[in-house]
């Protein structure tokens, strides 16, 4: 798949639960995101989750959204669908990624 040169990619990362086969196997939990640089809307998501399902389930939920914009929505999304060990890692990731994203958009705007 090809990505816009519009697009960056971004990562946010948070410490799963002790109890979550992703703290034993990776440590932390990464969310990578293709993220458009100048509408801030997510293209596409990938997390070291253990199962590929788990993997694709996220990806669905988050695609398509803006990563300022509908951080809440996003938020209400997660805790509605998403029942893992890792719900709160999610969030965290997530939220993470928009610092970075608006770090980056920060230093943009200086250039």
């Amino acid at each position: 798949m090809g990505y816009s040169p519009d697009t960056v990619f971004i990562t946010g990362q948070a410490r799963p639960a002790k109890e979550d086969a992703i703290s034993l196997v990776h440590g932390v939990f990464y969310l990578g995101l293709i993220v458009d640089r100048k509408t801030g809307r997510i293209e596409d998501a990938q997390c070291n989750t253990i199962l590929p399902m788990t993997d694709r389930f996220v990806h669905s939920l988050i695609v398509g959204k803006r990563l300022v914009e509908d951080m809440e929505e996003l938020e209400k999304i997660i805790r509605s669908r998403y029942f893992a060990l890792t719900q709160r890692a999610l969030l965290a990731s997530l939220k993470d990624a928009r610092n970075q994203y608006l770090n980056l958009c920060r230093r943009e705007e200086k250039i």
